[in-house]
């Protein structure tokens, strides 16, 4: 079913941080024009209402428990999802994480 201007059927997104918040609208829009989508959350649970969301919303989905401040996490995460699907078309990478500011000495 074409989706007009905006039709991503038959593509593909990685979102991290894609199970709730910001992550989460991002794949819900893109969705809604048809694109698959594999979110990357730490949290089981959230993981696996986001992808029950996306699927009612008539596309394919799947996540992955992936950690993006640990590297080789994400280079397995990458290398996990294309296998699954045989590509990515579009990454949105919205999870983030902070290092503490290195304290001053006096």
């Amino acid at each position: 079913m074409s989706r007009g201007l905006f039709d991503l059927s038959g593509k593909t997104a990685l979102v991290t941080g894609g199970n709730g918040g910001l992550g989460l609208a991002y794949a819900r829009g893109l969705a809604k024009h048809g694109c698959d989508a594999i979110l990357w959350g730490r949290n089981e649970e959230k993981n696996a209402a986001a992808v029950a969301e996306l699927e009612a919303l008539g596309v394919k989905a799947f996540a992955q428990v992936v950690d993006v401040s640990d590297e080789q996490q994400v280079i397995a995460g990458f290398a996990e999802a294309v296998d699954r699907v045989g590509r990515l078309d579009i990454v949105i990478q919205n999870a983030g994480f902070s290092n503490p500011a290195p304290s001053s000495s006096s």
